[in-house]
């Protein structure tokens, strides 16, 4: 049984996926509860130009957690969180902070030589969290 369980979520099927596994959790009586995370990164936040309009981050993530709110079914998570900063550290850090007891993460599928070159998300937290860290892919 895990009390609290993290799902960072970044709007692509994978993490949708990680978002379903802990809703199944929920429903069956495994974990006690959700919550979501979504992490703008650095690199995301881009200096507008006046002829030019970029999606803001903020608005990208709000859509984003919504979309996992519509995946959690009537289940409903225990917190929606948006934070900013390196996405593995922020997970790692918020996980240990608020004393989550699991990690659900969806596997972006890099091929070898990205995974060599950019590392991985879930690669890194499965590296640094302390608690258990369950991949889907």
């Amino acid at each position: 049984m895990f009390n609290k369980v993290l799902v960072p979520v970044d709007g692509s099927e994978a993490s949708m996926k990680a978002v379903e596994t802990a809703r199944k959790l929920l429903e069956e009586g495994s974990a006690r509860e959700v919550s979501l995370l979504y992490v703008v990164q650095a690199s995301d936040v881009v200096a507008v130009n006046a002829l030019e309009l970029y999606d803001d981050p903020t608005i990208v993530a709000k859509q984003v957690l919504e979309k996992a709110r519509k995946v959690m079914g009537t289940q409903t998570p225990a917190a929606v969180l948006l934070e900013a900063g390196l996405p593995a550290d922020i997970i790692c850090r918020i996980a240990r902070k608020d004393n989550y007891d699991l990690i659900i993460i969806g596997n972006r599928g890099l091929n070898r030589i990205k995974r060599v070159l950019l590392g991985s998300i879930s690669s890194k937290v499965v590296a640094a969290a302390h608690c258990p860290v369950l991949v889907v892919k």
